[in-house]
């Protein structure tokens, strides 16, 4: 019984052991959480200002780090914005310089162009005295035969009635009007017509236009119908047998559509009758058409003797 104490005090020794460790554990956890303590406690009583102050300028500090990370992207970008300008502003001589070779480019054609068709302001440019709506009329065409499509017996009785009725004759007033569209003209059978117009007044002429519609326009893109050799001539009235000849001209199927001619034999007392004579076209076998005819000059002065040419004019 005596040898069982021994193996007792053994065992007893372990757990004596692990009770010194957890002692001395938790006396430093109680020191540690002691100092904390304090020292809160100490921040807390005797140190507010400071911390408060410390926080101010912590919150400072980030506003000012905010305001020059914002600084520094304004600075990034205005520097890709100048980077951008001068690009650009390096490539305007060079775009200057391509609108320039483009316009030079494109100006001969639209100076083609309007050469070609300058329709638009001639009327405004040069005076025409043998306008219907400014009181010139057409008094007469002769022998010539108006060219009309007959696309059924009717049509041609009352072209027919129509042409014996009117004196004026409705097909020949188309070359003193403004219109000049594909197929409004004045059409007469063959190569040879002509026509005799009153001005709106005495008039001393110094030149004619002889309009025919351009190529490019044409249904047919061509202009054989265009005429070719045409004569002016001046009358004191309407059937005077002694005509003053004003000249003959040429009109250029391949040039501009509107063509001006100077009168070769000017006569200064003027007229206030006009007879223009075609003697050909450009090849058409069937018809000719005239489009438009001005007559150009100025007004002679009134007299009596004018006065009379215009009553023995409506005599006619």
């Amino acid at each position: 019984m005596r040898r069982s104490t021994p193996s007792r005090l053994c065992v007893r020794d372990p757990f004596e052991q692990n009770g010194f460790i957890r002692n001395l554990f938790c006396s430093f956890v109680c020191v540690t959480l002691t100092l904390i303590l304090g020292l809160q406690m100490y921040a807390y009583v005797w140190g507010p200002a400071q911390v408060a102050l410390d926080g101010d300028l912590s919150d400072i500090s980030h506003v000012v780090l905010q305001l020059t990370h914002g600084l520094t992207e304004v600075n990034r970008k205005h520097e890709r914005l100048q980077n951008e300008m001068q690009r650009i502003s390096s490539s305007l001589p060079a775009m200057a310089a391509a609108a320039d070779r483009a316009r030079d480019a494109l100006e001969p054609a639209m100076r083609r162009s309007s050469g070609a068709l300058g329709t638009v302001d001639y009327d405004r440019q040069m005076t025409d005295y043998a306008l219907e709506s400014a009181g010139a009329k057409i008094l007469d065409t002769g022998n010539t035969v108006e060219h009309v499509i007959n696309e059924s017996p009717v049509t041609w009785v009352l072209h027919l009635l129509t042409s014996m009725m009117c004196s004026e004759c409705l097909g020949a007033r188309a070359i003193i009007r403004p219109e000049s569209l594909p197929g409004e003209c004045w059409a007469f059978k063959g190569s040879r017509g002509e026509v005799t117009i009153r001005l709106l007044g005495t008039v001393r002429v110094t030149g004619v236009s002889m309009e025919h519609i351009p190529r490019q326009i044409a249904p047919t893109r061509e202009i054989s119908s265009a005429p070719r050799l045409f004569q002016l001539e001046g009358l004191e009235y309407k059937r005077d047998p002694y005509p003053h000849d004003l000249g003959t001209f040429e009109y250029d199927r391949e040039g501009k559509p509107i063509q001006y001619f100077e009168v070769k034999n000017a006569n200064v007392k003027g007229f206030n009758v006009i007879r223009l004579r075609v003697h050909s076209n450009w090849g058409h076998p069937v018809y000719t058409c005239v489009y438009r005819v001005r007559i150009h000059g100025e007004l002679a002065a009134r007299s009596t003797a004018n006065d009379d040419s215009d009553s023995r004019v409506e005599n006619e």
